[in-house]
């Protein structure tokens, strides 16, 4: 038996038993249940119970936060995530935000109306500046390869590595204010440990240039929010490009919304026909493989 969160990401498998985090609860104790394909807050309750015959665990996304990859390995679960699914459509997400901010969407293109003055010399190019990316992982590495191409001066941060293809540099925690205050542009991607939980704080924003744009399509939950804010109130020239939220906010009511040198974007980063077809893909080879007691791909355990 295999259970799924999400059968829309599954259309290619027949026999599947629907659960959500609230449902799985029914399959304690259940023997024939062999895998489990699901989003992180159904695999956070499924790692808890005990499921005898549970072979693998296939997330829909690339990060595992809050999952406990020695606990499953404990019980001869295998988990594997969606690495390499998401980060080409990122990457070109990115670049489309940054590109949004370079060429002024909040200041040139508000008007279709013709007129001979319409701001045009706050356009500027991406060319010669120099972009931050936070998390030098398969997205950054991504993100990276395709600013090199701009001509940008591509900089990278990230906890373990020094070295990574398409990075002029990648600097560590030693380094951090040389880091930050060198960029024009900086993107989080970092993935969500607690070691990066409300990473970006004020001491972090205090170093960096007061025109600053930042791209989030990192967990929201690396951003200290009031020391966030507080930075956009007072920097009326930085910029955010804000898309992964938790929950998208509220126009009314977030904080986020009512800054105009923000942008809060619908939760689009991580879409795009390519990601679906890739991620099916992804989870049928490894039904398969499960099936044929193959090593499963994109194994964490």
């Amino acid at each position: 038996m295999i259970l799924c969160s999400d059968l829309r990401k599954c259309p290619r498998l027949n026999g599947l038993q629907t659960v959500n985090a609230e449902t799985i609860k029914q399959y304690e104790g259940n023997t024939e249940v062999e895998a489990l394909i699901c989003s992180r807050d159904v695999a956070q309750v499924a790692q808890y119970m005990n499921i005898p015959n549970l072979k693998v665990i296939q997330l829909f996304s690339a990060g595992f936060d809050n999952i406990d990859p020695k606990l499953l390995q404990s019980k001869g679960i295998h988990l594997c995530n969606a690495a390499n699914v998401y980060n080409v459509g990122m990457a070109e997400f990115v670049v489309y935000a940054m590109l949004m901010r370079a060429k002024r969407y909040n200041h040139s293109i508000k008007s279709r109306n013709l007129r001979p003055f319409r701001n045009y010399h706050y356009i500027t190019e991406l060319s010669g500046k120099t972009v931050g990316i936070l998390g030098a992982g398969n997205i950054g590495q991504q993100i990276a390869k395709r600013l090199e191409a701009f001509e940008m001066y591509v900089w990278g941060y990230d906890l373990k590595t020094d070295d990574r293809p398409h990075f002029e540099k990648v600097y560590n925690q030693e380094k951090l204010q040389e880091f930050l205050a060198g960029c024009d542009y900086i993107v989080n991607c970092m993935p969500l440990f607690k070691s990066t939980e409300g990473m970006l704080n004020k001491g972090w924003f205090d170093l960096m240039k007061s025109d600053v744009t930042i791209v989030n399509v990192g967990r929201k939950k690396l951003i200290n929010d009031a020391d966030f804010i507080a930075f956009l109130k007072s920097h009326k020239d930085a910029t955010a490009i804000l898309d992964m939220f938790e929950k998208v906010p509220n126009p009314i009511t977030n904080p986020y919304r009512r800054l105009c040198n923000v942008l809060v974007l619908p939760g689009v980063t991580a879409i795009s026909q390519e990601i679906n077809q890739k991620l099916v893909a992804l989870i049928g080879e490894n039904v398969k493989r499960l099936e044929s007691g193959e090593t499963f791909l994109n194994q964490i355990v």
